[in-house]
């Protein structure tokens, strides 16, 4: 006897315990659990996929953090009032502050106060075409020395397009400036020892037979009455013959005579010769000379370097001051250094001492320290300098790869 469902009169067991469907309602089970399962393996392969995009774009998100902190430039969103939204660590950099610390600061704050005008009509000039504008400047950092920059921006709306940002970036062309006016120079002292090669030989023979012929008038008794004028004429030629020596020291294919030599040897050769002429002005010289390796060195040039520095610290110290030379080693070179105690080099006046023929005093020839940088070039130094209020230091700076392995101790008897 078989077993039915009262309300729907379906016969489930029949005798024998066997379970019986009807066809129909077995097909449509069979085919809703099949579509069932398929549309679990979708899900299951969707979700894998989101989970497999998902790690991909934390991954990329990553990545580009990593770039934009790390970039060799600098990045930053600014808003509309120029006030700092976000910046990468290397934008940070040049302000020499953390990122956090720069958030919701004015940008206008960290720009050199001559050049805040400049960062506003940047930003105008900006907001106004909606095209990227590119402007140079310079920002504070906390070493105190300012920091030379490109700003390029690029405007876009930010905030759900209610209000308008810019996309800015730094770059650094602090170094490129310099190597810029690097150049220059070296085009300059270029153009003077051509033509100093030119020129400065032929300018000599008249002037020496000139002078020759004034020293024979001086002995003549009927000219007597003119040998002051004579004496004159002749101490001007010396002088101008000394300005052609300084002129020729500029000749960019001069020939130097390179010998092993220690350099405090050839500072104590000079040292009374540089005491004399502080005495004649009331001012003192000291050394401080270290032991330092020998070095490559053309003798008169190196005494003409040293005599010339000395000489502008001199001038420059008042009476009773004492200038110091000093020779030690510092990160892998020898280094002489000349340090006076004057009033120190005003900063539009350090710009230009390397410049041929510029000069402050008045009977100066404006060419001591270009023959200093060609001196240092032709030894392959350096030479740069640090000024203040409390005096001016120069440096001049050897490769310790150029020096011997064996070092000279200075002693009285090897001077």
């Amino acid at each position: 006897m078989a077993i039915y469902v009262k309300e729907t009169g379906t016969k489930l067991v029949e005798p024998g315990g066997r379970r019986q469907h009807d066809g129909p309602q077995k097909g449509r089970t069979q085919s809703q659990w099949e579509g069932l399962e398929t549309r679990y393996h979708c899900l299951m392969a969707e979700c894998q996929a989101l989970r497999d995009t998902l790690e991909e774009l934390e991954e990329s998100r990553n990545r580009y953090a990593v770039l934009y902190d790390y970039a060799p430039v600098g990045y930053a969103t600014l808003d509309n009032q120029g006030r700092i939204k976000d910046i990468n660590l290397a934008g940070a950099s040049m302000f020499g502050m953390e990122p956090l610390k720069l958030i919701d600061m004015p940008m206008s704050a960290y720009v050199v106060k001559s050049d805040i005008n400049l960062f506003l009509e940047h930003l105008r000039r900006c907001k106004q075409s909606n095209q990227k504008v590119s402007t140079e400047l310079s920002l504070l950092s906390r070493n105190g020395r300012p920091v030379q920059v490109q700003l390029l921006s690029v405007p876009y709306s930010c905030s759900g397009g209610s209000a308008l940002c810019y996309r800015t970036i730094f770059t650094d062309i602090t170094e490129s400036k310099l190597y810029k006016k690097e150049m220059a120079r070296l085009d300059r002292l270029h153009l003077v020892g051509e033509m100093a090669a030119g020129i400065a030989h032929e300018i000599r023979n008249p002037m020496t037979t000139i002078r020759g012929f004034l020293q024979l008038f001086t002995e003549n008794k009927d000219l007597s009455n003119y040998k002051g004028h004579l004496d004159l004429m002749i101490e001007e030629l010396d002088r101008a013959n000394s300005i052609i020596s300084e002129f020729l020291s500029l000749a960019r294919n001069r020939t130097v005579e390179l010998k092993d030599q220690n350099l405090n040897t050839l500072i104590k050769n000079i040292f009374p010769l540089l005491q004399a002429d502080g005495l004649v002005t009331d001012k003192s010289v000291e050394l401080d000379l270290q032991d330092v390796p020998g070095l490559k060195l053309d003798g008169k040039e190196i005494r003409q370097l040293v005599h010339n520095l000395v000489r502008n610290g001199m001038e420059a110290m008042p009476s009773y001051e004492t200038l110091i030379i000093r020779t030690y080693i510092e990160n892998g070179e020898i280094v002489l250094a000349i340090v006076d105690r004057g009033g120190g080099i005003p900063l539009e006046i350090a710009e230009k001492i390397w410049t041929p023929f510029f000069t402050t005093k008045d009977t100066g020839t404006g060419l001591g320290l270009a023959v200093c940088y060609s001196i240092a070039r032709r030894h392959n130094a350096r030479i740069d300098f640090e000024t203040g209020k409390g005096g001016t230091t120069f440096f001049v700076r050897f490769g310790i790869q150029e020096a011997h392995q064996r070092t000279f101790t200075c002693t009285p008897e090897t001077a």
